[in-house]
């Protein structure tokens, strides 16, 4: 009993101790996305952003090494929310009765593109080419994979599906992504969008060999 007792204090100070820093790290992203997407990341200052989050220097350095990464974390928590969209989007046409994997790929791409919409500043930043050095090479290294997850995809389908529609597939999907956040007229965006995601639905899917 004593050590039961002596142990629960410990474990609620420490407890308390991993809210705070997880407090803290979640305002430093918070003011990072602010200050990147008013100011650009390369006239942002480490110094603006702890002053946004009402934080230290010293604080952003325990959970971040620095501007470069707070902008990384900020993209892949940002890229597997949209993710995650897009599979819950995927499920729900499945569960609808959906089988055709094109259309079962339309359905994700749609989502994808409509939490761009909803997140534009971000999404934005991303494709401006305003980013930390190397940050080209992160973006080469996720279409591959969502290239090569798409292929899969397809390749579960029960009609035989060309590998290169997948590429041919997400590379639009990604394309798409940048106009839409680059364009300053929404409702223009939100028709491109539309118009492209059509085009997509008529690409015949079958393997030509």
């Amino acid at each position: 009993m004593a050590g039961t007792a002596a142990a629960t204090p410990g474990g609620g100070a420490a407890a308390r101790v991993s809210e705070r820093g997880a407090a803290t790290r979640s305002g430093l992203l918070a003011a990072a996305r602010e200050v990147f997407t008013s100011t650009g990341y390369a006239q942002a200052g480490v110094t603006d952003i702890v002053a946004q989050a009402g934080a230290s220097v010293g604080s952003l350095y325990h959970h971040f090494t620095g501007k470069a990464d707070l902008y990384l974390t900020l993209f892949e928590e940002f890229h597997e929310d949209l993710a995650e969209q897009a599979r819950t989007a995927v499920r729900a046409a499945r569960n609808a009765g959906v089988t055709d994997p094109k259309l079962l790929f339309l359905a994700g791409a749609r989502s994808y593109l409509d939490g761009c919409f909803e997140q534009r500043e971000l999404s934005r930043l991303f494709v401006s080419g305003d980013a930390p050095p190397g940050f080209d090479v992160v973006m080469r290294r996720r279409l591959r994979e969502w290239a090569e997850r798409n292929a899969q995809f397809f390749a579960r389908s029960p009609e035989p599906v060309d590998e290169a529609v997948s590429v041919v597939l997400t590379g639009a999907l990604m394309l798409t992504v940048a106009e839409v956040a680059l364009c300053e007229d929404a409702q223009r965006a939100r028709r491109l969008a539309d118009s492209v995601l059509e085009i997509m639905s008529r690409i015949d899917e079958r393997a030509s060999g």
